[in-house]
């Protein structure tokens, strides 16, 4: 499923298919959309739901438009709307495995 968005809702986009409990799921994926004239950045997140970020201007290179996206997030992680962390139920599974 794809879903697409403004800048100005993909904080609310992220919470819905990024995050379970407060935490980022790690099996996100960051990545670009190529349009006409450039790429704008994307993520998949829970459940394969796809959301493009619809910005003012498609940026000229994948890498810029993952960067953009990444800078966005970090401002609001920094700010407390959203955690980056790795949920704990995905930090703890690796030690139980090796203390089996």
């Amino acid at each position: 499923m794809n879903h697409v968005t403004s800048l100005r809702y993909v904080i609310q986009h992220w919470i819905l298919f990024a995050m379970r409990d407060g935490y980022t799921l790690h099996n996100t994926v960051i990545d670009a959309e190529p349009v006409k004239g450039g790429y704008l950045p994307a993520f998949t997140g829970a459940y394969g739901t796809r959301v493009v970020v619809e910005v003012s201007q498609p940026l000229p290179t994948p890498y810029y438009a993952r960067i953009a996206l990444r800078n966005v997030l970090w401002a609001a992680h920094v700010d407390g709307r959203i955690s980056l962390q790795r949920h704990p139920l995905e930090t703890a599974a690796p030690a139980q495995e090796q203390a089996a």
